[in-house]
Protein backbone atom coordinates (compact mmCIF):
# COMPACT_ATOMS: atom_id res chain seq x y z
CA UNK A 1 0.00 0.00 0.00
CA UNK A 2 1.25 3.54 -0.76
CA UNK A 3 2.97 5.03 2.33
CA UNK A 4 1.24 8.35 1.69
CA UNK A 5 -2.12 6.61 2.12
CA UNK A 6 -1.05 4.27 4.93
CA UNK A 7 0.09 7.09 7.21
CA UNK A 8 -3.22 8.99 7.36
CA UNK A 9 -5.06 5.68 7.85
CA UNK A 10 -2.90 4.78 10.84
CA UNK A 11 -3.32 8.24 12.32
CA UNK A 12 -7.10 8.02 11.87
CA UNK A 13 -7.15 4.58 13.48
CA UNK A 14 -5.14 5.78 16.46
CA UNK A 15 -7.41 8.80 16.91
CA UNK A 16 -10.48 6.57 16.71
CA UNK A 17 -9.06 4.18 19.32
CA UNK A 18 -8.21 7.07 21.62
CA UNK A 19 -11.70 8.53 21.18
CA UNK A 20 -13.33 5.21 21.99
CA UNK A 21 -11.06 4.78 24.99
CA UNK A 22 -11.95 8.24 26.25
CA UNK A 23 -15.65 7.56 25.75
CA UNK A 24 -15.69 4.27 27.65
CA UNK A 25 -12.78 4.56 30.03
CA UNK A 26 -13.28 8.16 31.15
CA UNK A 27 -16.64 7.46 32.85
CA UNK A 28 -15.05 4.52 34.66
CA UNK A 29 -12.12 6.64 35.79
CA UNK A 30 -14.47 9.44 36.79
CA UNK A 31 -16.67 7.04 38.76
CA UNK A 32 -13.61 5.62 40.50
CA UNK A 33 -12.60 9.16 41.43
CA UNK A 34 -16.09 9.88 42.75
CA UNK A 35 -16.04 6.71 44.85
CA UNK A 36 -12.54 7.33 46.20
CA UNK A 37 -13.50 10.82 47.35
CA UNK A 38 -16.88 9.96 48.92
CA UNK A 39 -18.68 7.35 51.03
CA UNK A 40 -19.90 5.59 47.89
CA UNK A 41 -18.61 2.17 46.89
CA UNK A 42 -18.55 -0.02 43.80
CA UNK A 43 -21.96 -1.53 43.20
CA UNK A 44 -23.12 -4.67 41.44
CA UNK A 45 -26.01 -4.13 39.02
CA UNK A 46 -28.93 -6.52 39.51
CA UNK A 47 -31.65 -6.41 36.87
CA UNK A 48 -35.12 -7.54 37.85
CA UNK A 49 -38.67 -7.54 36.50
CA UNK A 50 -42.13 -7.47 38.03
CA UNK A 51 -45.19 -5.24 38.02
CA UNK A 52 -46.97 -2.67 40.19
CA UNK A 53 -48.46 -5.16 42.67
CA UNK A 54 -48.14 -3.67 46.16
CA UNK A 55 -46.55 -6.87 47.44
CA UNK A 56 -43.33 -5.87 45.64
CA UNK A 57 -43.26 -2.36 47.08
CA UNK A 58 -40.34 -2.92 49.49
CA UNK A 59 -38.05 -3.60 46.53
CA UNK A 60 -38.77 -0.09 45.23
CA UNK A 61 -39.11 1.64 48.60
CA UNK A 62 -37.10 4.68 49.70
CA UNK A 63 -35.21 2.57 52.26
CA UNK A 64 -34.21 0.06 49.59
CA UNK A 65 -32.89 2.91 47.44
CA UNK A 66 -30.84 4.04 50.46
CA UNK A 67 -29.45 0.73 51.71
CA UNK A 68 -28.96 -1.22 48.48
CA UNK A 69 -26.06 0.98 47.19
CA UNK A 70 -24.70 1.17 50.72
CA UNK A 71 -24.41 -2.63 50.60
CA UNK A 72 -22.85 -2.62 47.13
CA UNK A 73 -26.03 -3.28 45.11
CA UNK A 74 -27.69 -1.33 42.32
CA UNK A 75 -31.21 -2.44 41.34
CA UNK A 76 -32.61 -1.90 37.84
CA UNK A 77 -36.37 -2.55 37.64
CA UNK A 78 -38.52 -3.29 34.57
CA UNK A 79 -42.31 -3.09 34.96
CA UNK A 80 -43.97 -5.34 32.36
CA UNK A 81 -47.49 -4.78 33.70
CA UNK A 82 -48.04 -8.46 34.51
CA UNK A 83 -46.96 -10.00 31.18
CA UNK A 84 -45.79 -13.26 32.75
CA UNK A 85 -45.04 -15.13 29.52
CA UNK A 86 -42.87 -12.27 28.30
CA UNK A 87 -41.23 -11.97 31.72
CA UNK A 88 -40.21 -15.63 31.67
CA UNK A 89 -38.97 -15.46 28.09
CA UNK A 90 -36.71 -12.50 28.81
CA UNK A 91 -35.61 -14.05 32.09
CA UNK A 92 -34.66 -17.23 30.25
CA UNK A 93 -32.66 -15.16 27.75
CA UNK A 94 -30.68 -13.57 30.59
CA UNK A 95 -32.17 -10.07 30.40
CA UNK A 96 -33.08 -10.21 34.12
CA UNK A 97 -31.11 -11.58 37.05
CA UNK A 98 -34.27 -12.24 39.03
CA UNK A 99 -38.02 -11.95 38.66
CA UNK A 100 -40.89 -11.73 41.14
CA UNK A 101 -44.18 -13.51 40.51
CA UNK A 102 -46.70 -15.97 42.02
CA UNK A 103 -45.63 -19.61 42.26
CA UNK A 104 -48.43 -20.73 39.96
CA UNK A 105 -47.30 -18.35 37.20
CA UNK A 106 -43.73 -19.63 37.44
CA UNK A 107 -45.02 -23.19 37.13
CA UNK A 108 -47.25 -22.29 34.21
CA UNK A 109 -44.69 -20.34 32.16
CA UNK A 110 -41.37 -21.54 33.56
CA UNK A 111 -41.63 -25.14 32.43
CA UNK A 112 -41.67 -24.02 28.79
CA UNK A 113 -38.10 -22.83 29.39
CA UNK A 114 -37.09 -25.80 31.61
CA UNK A 115 -37.22 -23.59 34.72
CA UNK A 116 -34.26 -21.23 34.26
CA UNK A 117 -34.33 -20.02 37.88
CA UNK A 118 -34.74 -21.17 41.47
CA UNK A 119 -36.96 -19.85 44.27
CA UNK A 120 -34.68 -18.45 46.98
CA UNK A 121 -37.28 -16.77 49.24
CA UNK A 122 -41.00 -16.10 49.54
CA UNK A 123 -42.20 -12.49 49.35
CA UNK A 124 -45.81 -12.49 50.46
CA UNK A 125 -49.14 -14.29 50.39
CA UNK A 126 -52.34 -12.80 49.06
CA UNK A 127 -54.92 -12.68 51.87
CA UNK A 128 -57.77 -11.08 49.96
CA UNK A 129 -55.77 -9.01 47.49
CA UNK A 130 -57.19 -11.26 44.75
CA UNK A 131 -60.96 -11.72 44.75
CA UNK A 132 -64.19 -12.38 42.90
CA UNK A 133 -66.65 -9.52 43.31
CA UNK A 134 -70.29 -9.34 42.26
CA UNK A 135 -73.52 -7.49 42.93
CA UNK A 136 -75.48 -8.77 45.91
CA UNK A 137 -78.05 -10.79 43.93
CA UNK A 138 -75.49 -13.00 42.17
CA UNK A 139 -74.75 -15.28 45.15
CA UNK A 140 -77.56 -14.79 47.68
CA UNK A 141 -76.86 -18.09 49.49
CA UNK A 142 -73.16 -17.31 50.00
CA UNK A 143 -72.42 -20.91 48.99
CA UNK A 144 -69.48 -21.05 46.60
CA UNK A 145 -70.80 -24.14 44.77
CA UNK A 146 -73.66 -22.02 43.39
CA UNK A 147 -71.12 -20.40 41.05
CA UNK A 148 -71.02 -23.68 39.12
CA UNK A 149 -73.34 -22.21 36.52
CA UNK A 150 -72.31 -21.49 32.91
CA UNK A 151 -75.14 -18.94 32.67
CA UNK A 152 -73.02 -16.61 34.82
CA UNK A 153 -70.45 -14.51 32.95
CA UNK A 154 -66.99 -14.33 34.58
CA UNK A 155 -64.84 -11.33 33.63
CA UNK A 156 -61.16 -11.82 34.47
CA UNK A 157 -57.59 -11.19 33.33
CA UNK A 158 -56.18 -14.10 31.34
CA UNK A 159 -52.84 -15.68 32.33
CA UNK A 160 -52.86 -14.03 35.76
CA UNK A 161 -53.57 -14.68 39.45
CA UNK A 162 -57.22 -13.97 38.57
CA UNK A 163 -57.34 -16.90 36.16
CA UNK A 164 -55.59 -19.09 38.74
CA UNK A 165 -58.15 -18.08 41.38
CA UNK A 166 -60.86 -19.35 39.05
CA UNK A 167 -58.92 -22.54 38.27
CA UNK A 168 -58.36 -23.48 41.92
CA UNK A 169 -62.02 -22.80 42.78
CA UNK A 170 -63.14 -25.04 39.91
CA UNK A 171 -60.70 -27.75 40.98
CA UNK A 172 -61.28 -27.69 44.76
CA UNK A 173 -65.08 -27.41 44.64
CA UNK A 174 -65.86 -29.59 41.61
CA UNK A 175 -67.31 -27.01 39.24
CA UNK A 176 -67.98 -29.71 36.65
CA UNK A 177 -70.31 -27.54 34.58
CA UNK A 178 -67.74 -24.76 34.23
CA UNK A 179 -65.07 -27.30 33.33
CA UNK A 180 -67.20 -28.69 30.53
CA UNK A 181 -68.34 -25.34 29.07
CA UNK A 182 -66.25 -22.24 28.30
CA UNK A 183 -69.17 -19.97 27.40
CA UNK A 184 -68.92 -18.27 30.82
CA UNK A 185 -65.42 -16.94 30.16
CA UNK A 186 -64.87 -13.28 29.30
CA UNK A 187 -61.16 -12.44 29.27
CA UNK A 188 -59.76 -8.92 29.58
CA UNK A 189 -56.24 -7.52 29.64
CA UNK A 190 -55.92 -6.25 33.21
CA UNK A 191 -57.55 -5.82 36.60
CA UNK A 192 -58.27 -2.19 35.69
CA UNK A 193 -60.18 -3.34 32.61
CA UNK A 194 -62.19 -5.82 34.71
CA UNK A 195 -63.11 -2.93 37.01
CA UNK A 196 -64.24 -0.78 34.07
CA UNK A 197 -66.44 -3.64 32.86
CA UNK A 198 -67.95 -3.86 36.35
CA UNK A 199 -68.80 -0.14 36.23
CA UNK A 200 -70.68 -0.65 32.96
CA UNK A 201 -72.44 -3.71 34.40
CA UNK A 202 -74.24 -1.43 36.85
CA UNK A 203 -76.50 -0.47 33.96
CA UNK A 204 -76.03 -3.42 31.63
CA UNK A 205 -75.86 -6.75 33.48
CA UNK A 206 -75.24 -8.63 30.23
CA UNK A 207 -71.62 -7.42 30.43
CA UNK A 208 -70.84 -9.76 33.31
CA UNK A 209 -71.90 -11.24 36.63
CA UNK A 210 -68.67 -12.14 38.44
CA UNK A 211 -65.61 -9.89 38.14
CA UNK A 212 -62.22 -11.21 39.21
CA UNK A 213 -59.71 -8.50 40.19
CA UNK A 214 -56.79 -7.68 42.42
CA UNK A 215 -56.06 -4.67 44.58
CA UNK A 216 -56.69 -1.76 44.45
CA UNK A 217 -59.58 -2.55 42.07
CA UNK A 218 -61.19 -4.94 44.58
CA UNK A 219 -61.50 -2.16 47.18
CA UNK A 220 -62.70 0.29 44.55
CA UNK A 221 -65.42 -2.11 43.39
CA UNK A 222 -66.66 -2.53 46.97
CA UNK A 223 -66.42 1.15 47.97
CA UNK A 224 -67.51 2.86 44.77
CA UNK A 225 -69.75 0.33 43.03
CA UNK A 226 -71.39 -1.29 46.06
CA UNK A 227 -70.25 -4.77 45.02
CA UNK A 228 -69.50 -7.62 47.43
CA UNK A 229 -66.52 -9.93 47.67
CA UNK A 230 -67.98 -13.41 47.17
CA UNK A 231 -64.74 -15.41 47.14
CA UNK A 232 -61.11 -14.48 47.44
CA UNK A 233 -57.61 -15.36 48.52
CA UNK A 234 -58.51 -14.67 52.16
CA UNK A 235 -60.70 -17.79 52.09
CA UNK A 236 -57.81 -20.24 51.67
CA UNK A 237 -54.07 -20.47 52.27
CA UNK A 238 -50.90 -21.70 50.61
CA UNK A 239 -51.88 -21.04 46.99
CA UNK A 240 -51.22 -17.44 45.88
CA UNK A 241 -47.69 -16.84 47.15
CA UNK A 242 -45.23 -14.52 45.40
CA UNK A 243 -41.56 -15.44 45.33
CA UNK A 244 -38.06 -14.33 44.33
CA UNK A 245 -36.80 -16.42 41.41
CA UNK A 246 -33.09 -15.93 40.66
CA UNK A 247 -31.51 -17.08 37.41
CA UNK A 248 -29.43 -20.23 37.84
CA UNK A 249 -26.43 -18.56 36.17
CA UNK A 250 -26.56 -15.70 38.69
CA UNK A 251 -26.81 -18.16 41.58
CA UNK A 252 -23.68 -19.95 40.38
CA UNK A 253 -21.61 -16.90 39.39
CA UNK A 254 -22.56 -14.38 42.07
CA UNK A 255 -23.72 -16.12 45.24
CA UNK A 256 -22.19 -13.42 47.47
CA UNK A 257 -24.15 -10.69 45.67
CA UNK A 258 -27.37 -12.68 46.02
CA UNK A 259 -26.65 -13.06 49.73
CA UNK A 260 -26.12 -9.29 50.04
CA UNK A 261 -29.39 -8.64 48.23
CA UNK A 262 -31.46 -10.87 50.52
CA UNK A 263 -29.76 -9.45 53.60
CA UNK A 264 -30.62 -5.91 52.43
CA UNK A 265 -34.19 -6.83 51.55
CA UNK A 266 -34.99 -8.41 54.93
CA UNK A 267 -33.30 -5.53 56.75
CA UNK A 268 -35.52 -3.06 54.86
CA UNK A 269 -38.58 -5.20 55.65
CA UNK A 270 -37.71 -5.15 59.35
CA UNK A 271 -37.17 -1.37 59.36
CA UNK A 272 -40.62 -0.70 57.95
CA UNK A 273 -42.23 -3.31 60.22
CA UNK A 274 -41.13 -1.24 63.23
CA UNK A 275 -42.48 2.00 61.79
CA UNK A 276 -45.78 1.24 60.04
CA UNK A 277 -46.93 4.85 60.09
CA UNK A 278 -43.94 5.88 57.99
CA UNK A 279 -44.42 2.83 55.77
CA UNK A 280 -48.04 3.76 55.00
CA UNK A 281 -47.10 7.35 54.21
CA UNK A 282 -44.29 6.30 51.88
CA UNK A 283 -46.40 3.59 50.23
CA UNK A 284 -49.14 6.12 49.66
CA UNK A 285 -46.74 8.61 48.08
CA UNK A 286 -44.65 6.27 45.93
CA UNK A 287 -47.52 3.99 44.85
CA UNK A 288 -49.80 7.00 44.19
CA UNK A 289 -52.58 5.67 46.44
CA UNK A 290 -54.57 7.28 49.25
CA UNK A 291 -53.42 6.34 52.74
CA UNK A 292 -56.78 4.79 53.62
CA UNK A 293 -56.57 2.60 50.50
CA UNK A 294 -53.06 1.53 51.49
CA UNK A 295 -54.23 0.65 55.03
CA UNK A 296 -57.04 -1.48 53.59
CA UNK A 297 -54.68 -3.25 51.21
CA UNK A 298 -52.10 -3.95 53.91
CA UNK A 299 -54.61 -6.23 55.61
CA UNK A 300 -54.83 -8.27 52.41
CA UNK A 301 -51.12 -8.97 51.91
CA UNK A 302 -49.08 -11.05 54.36
CA UNK A 303 -45.35 -10.40 53.89
CA UNK A 304 -42.83 -13.04 54.98
CA UNK A 305 -39.85 -11.79 56.98
CA UNK A 306 -36.65 -13.80 57.41
CA UNK A 307 -37.95 -15.73 60.40
CA UNK A 308 -41.19 -16.71 58.66
CA UNK A 309 -39.33 -17.64 55.47
CA UNK A 310 -37.10 -20.00 57.43
CA UNK A 311 -39.69 -21.57 59.72
CA UNK A 312 -42.83 -21.58 57.59
CA UNK A 313 -41.66 -21.64 54.00
CA UNK A 314 -38.30 -23.39 53.70
CA UNK A 315 -38.21 -25.79 56.65
CA UNK A 316 -35.05 -24.31 58.18
CA UNK A 317 -34.65 -25.16 61.85
CA UNK A 318 -34.50 -22.04 64.03
CA UNK A 319 -34.70 -21.50 67.76
CA UNK A 320 -38.17 -21.35 69.25
CA UNK A 321 -39.75 -23.41 66.45
CA UNK A 322 -39.81 -27.15 66.98
CA UNK A 323 -41.37 -28.16 63.67
CA UNK A 324 -40.33 -26.02 60.70
CA UNK A 325 -42.62 -26.32 57.69
CA UNK A 326 -41.78 -26.67 53.97
CA UNK A 327 -44.64 -24.37 52.99
CA UNK A 328 -43.12 -23.37 49.65
CA UNK A 329 -42.89 -27.01 48.51
CA UNK A 330 -46.50 -27.58 49.61
CA UNK A 331 -47.50 -24.54 47.55
CA UNK A 332 -45.68 -25.88 44.49
CA UNK A 333 -47.41 -29.23 44.85
CA UNK A 334 -50.84 -27.67 45.54
CA UNK A 335 -50.62 -25.28 42.59
CA UNK A 336 -49.42 -28.10 40.32
CA UNK A 337 -52.38 -30.20 41.38
CA UNK A 338 -54.84 -27.36 40.67
CA UNK A 339 -53.41 -26.77 37.21
CA UNK A 340 -53.54 -30.46 36.35
CA UNK A 341 -57.10 -30.96 37.65
CA UNK A 342 -58.41 -27.82 35.92
CA UNK A 343 -57.16 -29.02 32.52
CA UNK A 344 -59.43 -31.87 31.52
CA UNK A 345 -57.99 -31.92 27.99
CA UNK A 346 -54.41 -30.56 28.15
CA UNK A 347 -53.13 -29.06 24.92
CA UNK A 348 -49.53 -28.89 23.78
CA UNK A 349 -47.74 -26.32 25.93
CA UNK A 350 -50.07 -26.79 28.93
CA UNK A 351 -48.73 -27.73 32.36
CA UNK A 352 -49.10 -31.48 32.97
CA UNK A 353 -48.12 -34.02 35.62
CA UNK A 354 -44.79 -34.53 33.83
CA UNK A 355 -43.88 -30.82 33.79
CA UNK A 356 -42.27 -30.86 37.26
CA UNK A 357 -41.96 -34.22 39.00
CA UNK A 358 -39.60 -32.96 41.73
CA UNK A 359 -40.57 -29.60 43.35
CA UNK A 360 -37.13 -29.33 44.98
CA UNK A 361 -35.58 -28.76 41.52
CA UNK A 362 -36.82 -25.16 41.60
CA UNK A 363 -36.02 -24.39 45.27
CA UNK A 364 -32.74 -23.26 46.85
CA UNK A 365 -32.74 -22.69 50.62
CA UNK A 366 -28.97 -22.29 51.10
CA UNK A 367 -29.06 -18.48 51.11
CA UNK A 368 -31.79 -18.31 53.76
CA UNK A 369 -29.91 -20.87 55.85
CA UNK A 370 -26.82 -18.68 55.74
CA UNK A 371 -28.82 -15.59 56.69
CA UNK A 372 -30.51 -17.39 59.56
CA UNK A 373 -27.20 -18.50 61.04
CA UNK A 374 -25.49 -15.12 60.68
CA UNK A 375 -28.37 -12.72 61.32
CA UNK A 376 -27.68 -9.99 63.86
CA UNK A 377 -31.29 -10.19 64.98
CA UNK A 378 -32.18 -13.29 66.97
CA UNK A 379 -34.00 -15.20 64.28
CA UNK A 380 -36.64 -17.37 65.88
CA UNK A 381 -36.79 -15.42 69.10
CA UNK A 382 -40.54 -15.83 69.10
CA UNK A 383 -42.31 -19.06 68.29
CA UNK A 384 -44.35 -19.17 65.11
CA UNK A 385 -47.62 -21.01 64.97
CA UNK A 386 -50.14 -21.28 62.14
CA UNK A 387 -52.39 -23.74 63.97
CA UNK A 388 -55.92 -22.52 64.72
CA UNK A 389 -57.23 -23.53 68.14
CA UNK A 390 -60.86 -24.56 67.64
CA UNK A 391 -63.08 -24.34 70.71
CA UNK A 392 -65.68 -27.08 71.30
CA UNK A 393 -69.18 -26.32 69.96
CA UNK A 394 -72.54 -27.72 70.98
CA UNK A 395 -75.29 -28.58 68.48
CA UNK A 396 -76.57 -25.00 68.47
CA UNK A 397 -73.07 -23.69 67.83
CA UNK A 398 -72.61 -25.94 64.82
CA UNK A 399 -76.08 -24.99 63.52
CA UNK A 400 -75.13 -21.29 63.62
CA UNK A 401 -72.07 -21.72 61.40
CA UNK A 402 -72.25 -20.53 57.80
CA UNK A 403 -71.78 -23.08 55.02
CA UNK A 404 -69.02 -22.05 52.60
CA UNK A 405 -69.11 -24.94 50.17
CA UNK A 406 -68.62 -28.63 49.55
CA UNK A 407 -65.13 -29.66 48.52
CA UNK A 408 -64.38 -31.71 45.45
CA UNK A 409 -63.10 -35.09 46.61
CA UNK A 410 -62.31 -38.30 44.77
CA UNK A 411 -64.48 -41.25 45.87
CA UNK A 412 -63.42 -42.57 49.29
CA UNK A 413 -63.57 -46.33 49.02
CA UNK A 414 -64.16 -48.85 51.79
CA UNK A 415 -63.71 -52.59 52.06
CA UNK A 416 -66.85 -54.09 50.56
CA UNK A 417 -69.83 -54.10 52.93
CA UNK A 418 -67.82 -52.65 55.84
CA UNK A 419 -66.91 -49.32 57.39
CA UNK A 420 -63.17 -49.99 57.06
CA UNK A 421 -61.19 -47.90 54.59
CA UNK A 422 -59.31 -49.78 51.90
CA UNK A 423 -55.83 -48.65 50.78
CA UNK A 424 -57.18 -46.37 48.06
CA UNK A 425 -59.63 -44.82 50.50
CA UNK A 426 -56.82 -44.12 52.97
CA UNK A 427 -54.81 -42.35 50.26
CA UNK A 428 -57.76 -40.10 49.40
CA UNK A 429 -58.37 -39.20 53.06
CA UNK A 430 -54.67 -38.39 53.42
CA UNK A 431 -54.87 -35.96 50.47
CA UNK A 432 -57.97 -34.37 52.00
CA UNK A 433 -56.05 -33.91 55.24
CA UNK A 434 -53.26 -32.12 53.38
CA UNK A 435 -55.74 -29.66 51.88
CA UNK A 436 -57.53 -29.07 55.20
CA UNK A 437 -54.25 -28.40 57.01
CA UNK A 438 -52.40 -26.43 54.32
CA UNK A 439 -54.98 -24.75 52.10
CA UNK A 440 -58.17 -24.43 54.17
CA UNK A 441 -56.91 -24.30 57.78
CA UNK A 442 -59.49 -21.87 59.20
CA UNK A 443 -62.70 -23.78 58.51
CA UNK A 444 -64.63 -26.28 60.55
CA UNK A 445 -65.69 -29.34 58.58
CA UNK A 446 -68.77 -31.54 58.47
CA UNK A 447 -67.68 -35.02 57.39
CA UNK A 448 -70.86 -36.28 55.78
CA UNK A 449 -71.46 -39.96 55.08
CA UNK A 450 -74.00 -40.91 52.38
CA UNK A 451 -75.32 -44.15 50.89
CA UNK A 452 -77.46 -45.28 48.00
CA UNK A 453 -81.12 -46.35 48.41
CA UNK A 454 -81.96 -49.23 50.72
CA UNK A 455 -82.95 -49.96 54.27
CA UNK A 456 -83.24 -46.56 55.95
CA UNK A 457 -82.01 -47.61 59.40
CA UNK A 458 -79.10 -49.69 58.06
CA UNK A 459 -78.06 -46.89 55.68
CA UNK A 460 -78.12 -44.33 58.47
CA UNK A 461 -75.93 -46.57 60.62
CA UNK A 462 -73.43 -47.39 57.84
CA UNK A 463 -73.10 -43.77 56.66
CA UNK A 464 -72.53 -42.55 60.23
CA UNK A 465 -69.88 -45.19 60.88
CA UNK A 466 -68.05 -44.36 57.65
CA UNK A 467 -68.08 -40.63 58.44
CA UNK A 468 -66.69 -41.41 61.90
CA UNK A 469 -63.95 -43.65 60.47
CA UNK A 470 -62.82 -40.91 58.09
CA UNK A 471 -62.88 -38.27 60.85
CA UNK A 472 -60.91 -40.57 63.14
CA UNK A 473 -58.16 -41.01 60.53
CA UNK A 474 -57.94 -37.23 60.09
CA UNK A 475 -57.50 -36.89 63.86
CA UNK A 476 -55.25 -39.88 64.62
CA UNK A 477 -52.96 -39.82 61.57
CA UNK A 478 -52.87 -36.12 60.71
CA UNK A 479 -53.41 -34.44 64.05
CA UNK A 480 -56.47 -32.45 63.00
CA UNK A 481 -58.26 -30.88 65.97
CA UNK A 482 -61.28 -33.09 66.81
CA UNK A 483 -63.24 -29.95 67.75
CA UNK A 484 -62.88 -28.89 64.13
CA UNK A 485 -64.71 -31.96 62.76
CA UNK A 486 -68.32 -33.12 62.97
CA UNK A 487 -69.03 -36.55 61.44
CA UNK A 488 -72.66 -36.95 60.33
CA UNK A 489 -74.47 -39.84 58.64
CA UNK A 490 -77.28 -39.02 56.25
CA UNK A 491 -78.06 -42.42 54.72
CA UNK A 492 -79.73 -41.93 51.33
CA UNK A 493 -81.59 -38.72 52.25
CA UNK A 494 -79.26 -36.34 50.37
CA UNK A 495 -78.64 -37.57 46.88
CA UNK A 496 -75.96 -35.81 44.79
CA UNK A 497 -77.06 -33.43 42.06
CA UNK A 498 -77.20 -35.26 38.77
CA UNK A 499 -74.72 -33.94 36.22
CA UNK A 500 -75.79 -33.04 32.66
CA UNK A 501 -75.82 -36.14 30.40
CA UNK A 502 -74.85 -38.40 33.34
CA UNK A 503 -76.20 -41.94 33.07
CA UNK A 504 -78.41 -43.34 35.81
CA UNK A 505 -75.79 -45.99 36.57
CA UNK A 506 -72.97 -43.46 37.13
CA UNK A 507 -75.28 -41.22 39.17
CA UNK A 508 -76.21 -44.11 41.49
CA UNK A 509 -72.55 -45.04 41.90
CA UNK A 510 -71.91 -41.53 43.22
CA UNK A 511 -74.66 -41.79 45.84
CA UNK A 512 -72.45 -43.74 48.26
CA UNK A 513 -69.86 -41.15 49.24
CA UNK A 514 -68.20 -39.10 51.98
CA UNK A 515 -68.36 -35.31 51.57
CA UNK A 516 -66.47 -32.49 53.29
CA UNK A 517 -68.48 -29.32 53.86
CA UNK A 518 -66.52 -26.23 54.92
CA UNK A 519 -68.13 -24.02 57.58
CA UNK A 520 -67.23 -20.57 58.87
CA UNK A 521 -68.49 -18.39 61.66
CA UNK A 522 -67.57 -15.92 64.35
CA UNK A 523 -66.02 -18.74 66.36
CA UNK A 524 -63.09 -19.09 63.94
Amino acid sequence: MNKKILGPILIFAIVAIVAVAIKFISPIVFKKKQISTSRAQDTELIKWAGDSYLGYWFLKSPDMRIYAPRNGIELSFHDDGGAYAERLEKFNDGEYDFIVLPVAEYLKHGFRHKYPGVIVASISESKGADAMVAFADVLPTGRINDLNNPALRFVYTSESPSSFLIDLTIADFDFDRLQADNSWRSEVGSSEEAYERAKKAQKDRSIGDVFVMWEPEVSRAVDKLGMKVIWGSDKFAGYIIDVFVFHRDFVQRKPAILQKFLNTYFMVLDRYATDKERMIKEMSRTADLNEDVVETMLKKIDWYDLQENCALQFGIQISGVSAPDMGIVKTIVACSDVMIRSNQEPKQGDFTADSLRDPYLIVNDSFLSQLASSSVRAVGAGAISTVVDFEPLDDAGWANLREIGTMRIEPITFQQGTNRLDDQGKDVVDRVAQMLVTNYPNYRVIVGGHTGPGDEEANKKLSTERAQVVAQRLIAVHGIDPDRLRPNGYGATRQPQRKPDESTRLWRLRMSRVEFVLLAGSTL
